[in-house]
């Protein structure tokens, strides 16, 4: 759990927002956020918990996206409530639809005082410090098991359990375009925004899981050569197929978004070409269709039989 802890406020602290001129004032900038972490929220929720059945390692999926007032500069709280509602704590910063955060009847701005009643009690003043300790708290949870939250007028919110694929999400306002630590997948905003169709936002989404599925970050370890990183990106291309399929989100968006945007997500030289990832998509998708018509509960190969970084 420390090592846990430990990404993930190291994530947030790179990467953490600052706020931005927007048209209409910075609440407007606000309330266009919280749409983005909307869309985040479902998608991550179809993700995770479809595909739960092969996913080596799960937690309990509510379907939401967690928020805390001190992610943002000090001039920009009082706008950022007006979204969100001033709670002083770690708060739903959004609810997927019909998730069972939103049957449980949480909703924006409700804040977590306590998981099974175990309060929220942060070691630190750090920016998403008060998000993670929650996290981490969820990630002790059986996720099989049914589990309550406290808000901070008392009131308890009981949650069905929903097992996902282990990962929690976040819209960040700089940083990589999308990146995933092992613990977080991390979308920005702007790249969030430029993509209309949630297909490919899904697409998105579902590679970035991929490599928190498949240990990428702790398979590279410390040798990340060039030829290693490229083939954690091919198998996170590959994996994403199935986690869309899964999802019933169409894989082919997968090369619909690489057709249209244009430049690597990450700027790196150890990235793949996008004619390179396409062609690995197109074969991942005509594997997965042979398999799936041989057995309706075919697996994906790389999770059974995960080759060795060369």
């Amino acid at each position: 759990m420390q090592k846990l802890a430990a990404l993930i406020a190291a994530a947030a602290l790179a990467l953490s927002p600052v706020a931005a001129a927007a048209k209409g004032g910075r609440a407007a900038f606000y309330a266009a956020l919280a749409e983005q972490e909307t869309r985040l929220a479902a998608i991550a929720h179809r993700l995770t918990t479809a595909s739960a059945r092969w996913c080596p390692a799960l937690t309990p999926q509510p379907g939401w996206i967690l928020g805390d007032l001190r992610q943002f500069p000090n001039g920009d709280r009082g706008a950022a409530s007006e979204i969100y509602g001033d709670a002083d704590g770690p708060f739903i910063a959004a609810v997927a639809p019909g998730s069972p955060a939103e049957r449980a009847g949480l909703t924006r701005g409700t804040r977590i005082a306590a998981i099974n009643g175990d309060a929220i009690l942060p070691a630190g003043d750090g920016p998403t410090i008060r998000i993670d300790t929650a996290l981490v708290k969820l990630y002790t949870l059986d996720p099989a098991a049914a589990w309550t939250i406290t808000g901070a007028d008392g009131r308890l919110y009981h949650i069905a359990p929903a097992p996902g694929c282990a990962s929690a999400f976040r819209i960040e306002l700089r940083g990589a375009q999308a990146a995933a630590n092992g613990i977080l997948v991390r979308v920005t905003q702007k790249l969030a925004r430029s993509i209309a169709e949630d297909d490919e936002l899904a697409a998105v989404v579902a590679h970035e899981l991929a490599h928190n599925i498949l240990r990428h970050r702790d398979r590279l370890g410390g040798d990340r050569s060039a030829a290693r990183i490229r083939q954690t990106e091919f198998e996170a291309d590959r994996l994403a197929v199935w986690l869309m399929a899964d999802a019933g989100y169409d894989p082919a968006a997968a090369i619909r978004f690489w057709q249209r945007h244009k430049r690597p997500l990450i700027r790196a030289a150890s990235h793949p070409p996008r004619s390179e990832r396409i062609v690995a998509i197109k074969a991942e998708m005509t594997a997965m269709t042979a398999a799936r018509a041989a057995s309706i509960t075919a697996r994906p190969s790389l999770v059974d039989a995960v080759p060795p970084l060369e």
